[in-house]
């Protein structure tokens, strides 16, 4: 693994913030908060590079807000003027760093994805008789910040770069234990680690990356990419692929599947504290149907979940007479790629007609979130 020599000039150079500036904004320009930063954009990414090029950066807090669908999760929104730090540093490593990742692992790369993915594991499918699914319990809240920082301190040379991702990475140490408003909750407010079913300490001092963020992405997806090589050069299974923590393994013999589970759980406790949230998980026949990445995935094709479609018919339906023509577009653009990818191959299953509502009025720029900082516990 070849050490990257990027100077810290490279990543706070005007030039490459006014693109991270462009960068960011895509998709957002309607915002509140991104229409006032464009204001006197020029001024503020000055301020910026004076920030960085004395030393004196530091991240400031999160807006954090407390979804439920599909999932229970926290998400934590930074400020305007550090997701363009974070897009900064993404422009000026991602294609030297990223090019030590195996063509096995499909989140947050240009050119994969998840269609990308999709289309391995349907070709995967149809080649193998067997597979073995497995995913990491709480992965992002279980990303240790000394591992992640010991491997960027390896991979780049200059100190100054590795100094602005520890910043970044313990700007988020303590938010999954923050207090943020609750509309479900009796008292309008609740405690993170209830809402997401978390034991009392977990996770602990310097554990866990807020998703949100466009690093918190790279990172994770970087965090396990040593385990790809694993299990390619040692494990040698015959079809191996990842999408961030969803790992998927295929072969024609289910004892070899089956002999990968306990080096694969020792490997991710010893080198990355991880666990698995189904470490009994069975091999399967891949005759049988699963659901993958928010699809149903059968031999003979990919399917949306059902579930997908009804929430987004209820979100659209939410809209219908309290948003902006914008607001509905980017509930619609978030359900795109579900509705649409299953056209766009010829053979595929077709999803069920969905109704899209014609009259919008505005919503809140703004949502509905908690303000939290490291320094407000």
């Amino acid at each position: 693994m070849r050490p990257i020599r990027v100077p810290f000039e490279r990543v706070i150079a005007p030039e490459n913030l006014r693109g991270a500036w462009l960068d960011f904004r895509r998709g957002k320009r309607s915002r509140r908060s991104v229409r006032a930063f464009a204001v006197d954009v020029h001024q503020h990414l000055s301020r910026l590079h004076r920030l960085l090029e004395a030393n004196r950066y530091q991240p400031s807090g999160f807006r954090l807000r407390i979804i439920r669908e599909p999932k229970v999760r926290l998400i934590a929104a930074a400020p305007v003027v550090d997701r363009i730090v974070h897009h900064a540093l993404y422009r000026a490593l991602a294609p030297w760093v990223d090019s030590s990742l195996c063509d096995t692992t499909y989140a947050c790369l240009p050119g994969r994805g998840t269609h990308r993915a999709l289309l391995k594991f349907l070709w995967a499918q149809r080649q193998y008789r067997y597979r073995l699914l497995l995913d990491v319990r709480h992965y992002f809240l279980s990303i240790r910040h000394e591992v992640l920082l010991g491997w960027w301190a390896r991979r780049v040379r200059d100190p100054r770069i590795v100094e602005l991702a520890r910043r970044i990475i313990d700007s988020g140490d303590g938010l999954y234990h923050a207090v943020v408003s609750d509309g479900r909750s009796p008292t309008g407010f609740t405690r993170v680690h209830e809402a997401l079913s978390l034991a009392e300490g977990f996770p602990p001092p310097r554990t866990g990356i807020p998703i949100g963020n466009l690093t918190s992405q790279w990172w994770a997806n970087h965090y396990l990419g040593a385990f790809d090589h694993f299990v390619q050069r040692e494990l040698r299974i015959p079809h191996y692929q990842r999408y961030m923590d969803d790992l998927a393994l295929f072969s024609d013999d289910p004892k070899e599947l089956e002999a990968a589970r306990v080096p694969i759980m020792q490997w991710l406790a010893s080198e990355r504290g991880l666990r698995l949230k189904h470490p009994n998980a069975s091999v399967e026949s891949t005759e049988r149907g699963v659901d993958y990445l928010g699809y149903h995935v059968r031999r003979k094709g990919v399917f949306p979940l059902s579930a997908t479609l009804r929430r987004f018919e209820r979100r659209v339906a939410e809209t219908t007479g309290i948003s902006a023509d914008e607001d509905v577009d980017r509930v619609v653009a978030s359900f795109r790629g579900v509705l649409m990818f299953p056209h766009s191959v010829k053979g595929w299953a077709r999803p069920r007609h969905v109704d899209l509502p014609v009259d919008f009025e505005v919503l809140p720029e703004e949502r509905e979130g908690t303000e939290w900082s490291p320094d407000s516990g």
